[in-house]
C-alpha cells in the first residue's frame, strides 16, 4: 500500500477535526455531557413541576424539551468544533 498517495488526495482544507483525536474525543464528551445535562435537568425539572399538579408526565415532558435542547446545543457544538459559522 502506497501511503503518499493517500497524503496527497487527503484535503487539508477540512482537517480541523479529523486529524486531532484530542479534539475529536473532546467533541464526543461535549455532546454526551450536553445530552446528560439536558436529560438530567429536564427530568428534575419536570418532575418538580409534576409534584405540584400531580399528573404524572411533567417529568417525561420535561425529559423531552431537554432532549429538544440538546438537539440544538449539540448541532451549534459541532458548528463550532468543524469551523462552521453557529447561527
Amino acid at each position: 500500500m502506497n501511503s503518499s498517495h493517500d497524503d496527497k488526495n487527503r484535503s487539508t482544507d477540512n482537517s480541523s477535526l479529523g486529524d486531532n483525536p484530542w479534539r475529536a474525543m473532546g467533541l464526543i464528551g461535549s455532546v454526551g455531557g450536553t445530552i446528560g445535562v439536558c436529560l438530567g435537568l429536564g427530568y428534575w425539572i419536570g418532575s418538580k413541576t409534576d409534584g405540584s399538579e400531580g399528573s404524572g408526565y411533567g417529568a417525561i415532558v420535561g425529559m423531552a424539551i431537554g432532549f429538544v435542547i440538546a438537539v440544538i446545543i449539540t448541532i451549534l457544538l459541532i458548528r463550532a468544533f468543524t469551523g462552521g459559522k453557529a447561527k
